[in-house]
């Protein structure tokens, strides 16, 4: 991975790199920083913007449809397969309280979406 380029390094780079600069910092020495500092600032890689709000928009739609998805095999598997046996007195094929915990814990996070958030208030 590439190292991250920081603007403090890359200050003292270009200051070393040059003998007027460091002639000129010797001088006038808030002026040149300012310059470098603005210098600096400009050559450093820009991050990416954030999502508008289809982008937005479209990731949220993907997670709760996900999260609906296993609420709703949760929920068929917690119906249909809990109290099927394997064998007569053996095991139950599926585990109730784990399926439960799934359905339970996903009913929740979607009743989280649709809760007023603290920070609005």
């Amino acid at each position: 991975m590439a190292e991250q380029i920081r603007s403090a390094d890359l200050l003292v780079k270009t200051a070393l790199a040059n003998p007027d600069t460091l002639e000129a910092l010797k001088n006038r020495p808030i002026e040149t920083l300012k310059s470098l500092a603005q210098d600096a600032t400009q050559s450093l890689p820009r991050a990416l913007p954030p999502p508008d709000s289809l982008t937005n928009n479209f990731i949220w739609i993907i997670v709760v449809l996900a999260f609906a998805v296993v609420m709703l095999g949760s929920a068929y598997v917690l119906a249909s397969t809990v109290t099927v046996k394997a064998e007569a007195g053996v095991t139950y094929i599926t585990k109730g309280e784990t399926i439960l915990t799934v359905f339970t814990t996903v009913v929740a996070f979607l009743a989280g979406l649709l809760s007023p958030s603290p920070l609005k208030r």
